[in-house]
């Protein structure tokens, strides 16, 4: 029995979680892997020593092979996936950072690196047979268990372990029904499933190859290995002691880019352009449409209109159609994790006693703003295009808190576990988030894809509080709005994907347009036509382009529909909160000459559209919620909505633009998200250059000097320099 080591090196992975791991795969080795193969192995934790590892003496070794887990491949002692070592020491390593690219749970890799080490002493030999995709011709196939199956995936005591092929694999004489791997896949003998290879030996050539599956999934795992220095084998040690690094199959990588370039070549939608504000629930912007649409919408009823009752007063306050544009510069609703948890608390039945809690002194009229509602066609921008084109009455916050959480959802899929935002007040709290979100977003998954994308925005956009995106804030990957409309009228340099972030204060280009209560709803209104005007005005544009217009979370104003239940999308859940759970409906519309006009009331959150993206240009999935797998509480993806063979001609032209908002209006008032995202900005201004964005900003001590207000402005005008 195979002995494995496994010495965690990891900053990020607790041994305690690890030795979760452990014993379920070694739960799949006895249980699963060893009635079929006759040999297994046995996995467990063992001490690192040293900072490094000694790829001649392998120190740590306490059994017959050795694994290690590590935060990155940029590791100095990384040697690959799983090789032997200069004693012929079977050793392999499961990078975290290539694991998240991959958007493959490290458990699944480190199962897959297992199985590979149990097998490698026992059958690491070639079988002989067929050429996968050459008739005739006989090659031989290597003993390997996992490739030809790497992308799928089971679950044993909640870890996500590696399927594995069965011995039938490699058998020349295929029965019906045969079950060649554990998880019955429908593999066949000597071909791979989606996402799988298979590496052989071809005499006729004399060489090693390797078979590709024809998929987009296969093709993306190959370019994110192959533009690694971490391709299969990540570094090897010469026999003088020097690592040299194997180069990458520049042929695949090309022939698999033109696979992956076509795969969608029958999809009408060539450009995706996302536009998200802030703070509204659905009930409060689109509740009022039930009549519009004959009550197929899951609007207000006025019939039956929700209540709550004010705990403090005992007075009874029911949805009522008297929402107003501005509410007041004192009208602040909360809307953070906990206020959330009691906002839902008693069937939906205290949103105004978490008002009350955080306004002790609020007038009745105040109260009744929480429950209220937009009369039909009060907002005529957004009203319009919801009775045009299709309404996602099921469509919630990726989970029940403030802005930045559900914000760093519908970019990467996953917040790290957090629920909370970083508290202005506190300064060091802020010093802290620089660096915090390093993990993989959607335009990574673009980057490595080579499709196009970009993030318009005017004033300081959220999305760079994201590791990955600082340094693109310096470069062509954001543009601001007037560079959006003139994108647009051009067509031809138009991003594949592009996403929208509205002006979070007012500075020297604007307004706040957000929306973001109690700023008035007049300035996103206009933002809103302009981006539909904007994309109507190009006919050819227009015909090629899905819009999805979305609030990133419902900001404390009550919603009659109790959020759902769902899947954790990671590993990062805590003790405060378990991720499954959906926050609170917003409003959702999807917007293209290729949808009906009508209600859709499939569940989705903010991950539906990373999951429409990955899906439509086959990117490798970001997240669990993603994973188009069977289950009752699955995220649907709107892939379906867009279901038209022809454009539709019965469309809106180009809206009438609403007046600017009356000067006071807007209330640019510095709650707690605009004042952390300034000073975050303030930590960006400090670092200055794209090459000092991955160093560490020393704590703050104290906010920059100036009221809010003129730290805004000169944060932008430093936006203005450096982005001409």
């Amino acid at each position: 029995m195979v002995q494995i080591s496994v010495i965690n090196r990891s900053n990020t992975i607790s041994d305690r979680e690890l030795h979760r791991v452990i014993r379920a795969i070694n739960r799949q080795v006895a249980e699963d892997f060893e009635p079929y193969w006759a040999f297994g192995g046995r996995l467990r934790l063992d001490g690192p020593t040293g900072c490094d590892a000694d790829l001649k003496d392998l120190k740590e070794l306490r059994g017959d092979a050795i694994l290690y887990l590590l935060d990155t491949a940029a590791a100095n002692d990384a040697l690959g996936y799983h090789e032997r070592n200069l004693s012929g020491i079977p050793c392999g390593f499961v990078f975290l950072d290539v694991c998240k690219q991959l958007g493959d749970e490290w458990s699944t890799a480190l199962s897959h690196e297992a199985l590979e080490l149990i097998a490698d002493p026992l059958c690491n030999l070639l079988v002989q047979g067929p050429h996968p995709d050459i008739d005739d011709r006989r090659v031989y196939h290597y003993f390997e268990m996992c490739d030809a199956v790497q992308a799928q995936s089971y679950e044993i005591d909640g870890v996500r372990v590696s399927n594995f092929v069965l011995p039938q694999y490699f058998s020349e004489g295929e029965r019906e029904h045969a079950r060649n791997d554990f998880c019955s896949s429908g593999l066949t003998a000597f071909h791979v499933n989606p996402g799988g290879y298979i590496g052989f030996f071809d005499p006729a050539t004399n060489g090693n190859d390797k078979f590709f599956a024809n998929d987009a999934t296969a093709v993306q795992r190959a370019q994110i290995k192959g533009a690694l220095p971490t391709s299969r084998i990540v570094r090897r040690t010469s026999n003088d002691g020097v690592p040299t690094a194997r180069p990458a199959d520049q042929q695949r990588q090309d022939a698999t880019h033109q696979m992956a370039s076509g795969a969608a070549s029958g999809d009408p939608i060539r450009h995706v352009v996302v536009l998200m504000l802030e703070n509204r629930s659905f009930d409060h912007m689109l509740g009022a449409l039930r009549a519009s649409f004959d009550a197929e919408i899951d609007g207000v009823d006025p019939l039956h209109p929700g209540v709550n009752i004010d705990n403090r007063s005992g007075a009874s306050l029911s949805q009522t159609d008297n929402a107003q544009a501005w509410v007041g510069k004192q009208f602040k609703v909360p809307h953070e994790f906990a206020d959330v948890a009691t906002q839902l608390s008693g069937n939906l039945g205290n949103f105004v006693n978490a008002y009350r809690a955080a306004n002790p002194e609020a007038s009745r009229a105040d109260l009744a703003q929480v429950m209220a509602y937009f009369k039909d066609g009060s907002l005529p921008v957004l009203h319009t295009l919801a009775k045009n084109f299709l309404v996602c009455d099921r469509w919630f916050s990726s989970l029940p808190g403030p802005t930045w959480p559900n914000r760093l959802f519908v970019h990467s899929g996953t917040s790290l576990g957090d629920v909370l935002m970083p508290d202005a007040k506190d300064p060091a709290s802020i010093g802290e988030i620089w660096g915090r979100y390093t993990q993989a977003t959607i335009y990574n998954r673009l980057d490595d894809a080579r499709k196009s994308w970009k993030i318009y925005h005017d004033g300081f956009p959220q999305s760079v509080i994201l590791d990955r995106l600082k340094a693109k804030f310096f470069g062509s990957a954001y543009a601001a709005m007037a560079e959006f409309q003139k994108d647009a009228a051009v067509g031809g340099n138009f991003p594949e994907y592009a996403f929208i972030e509205a002006r979070y204060f007012d500075g020297p280009n604007g307004r706040q347009n957000d929306q973001h209560p109690p700023t008035g709803v007049q300035e996103g209104e206009r933002l809103i036509a302009t981006v539909y005007n904007t994309l109507r005005g190009n006919d050819a544009l227009w015909k090629s382009t899905l819009l999805i217009i979305l609030y990133d979370e419902h900001g404390g104003f009550y919603d009659h529909v109790a959020p759902p239940p769902t899947v954790a999308p990671d590993q990062h859940v805590t003790s405060t909160f378990s991720f499954q759970q959906l926050g609170v409906r917003v409003p959702a519309i999807l917007v293209s000459p290729y949808v009906k006009r009508g209600v859709d009331h499939t569940v989705y959150d903010h991950t539906s559209i990373l999951r429409y993206l990955c899906e439509k240009w086959q990117l490798p999935h970001l997240c669990r919620r993603t994973e188009p797998t069977p289950g009752v509480n699955v995220i649907g993806s709107f892939a379906h909505a867009v279901s038209l063979s022809a454009p539709r001609d019965d469309v809106p032209g180009p809206l009438p633009m609403p007046a600017a908002a009356a000067d006071g209006s807007a209330g640019n008032v510095f709650d707690n998200a605009k004042e952390s995202l300034l000073a975050f900005g303030e930590m960006l201004m400090r670092q200055n250059q794209p090459e000092h964005m991955a160093a560490a900003v020393g704590p703050l001590t104290e906010p920059a000097a100036g009221t809010p207000q003129q730290r805004a402005e000169r944060l932008e005008s430093w936006i203005n320099d450096v982005k001409q």
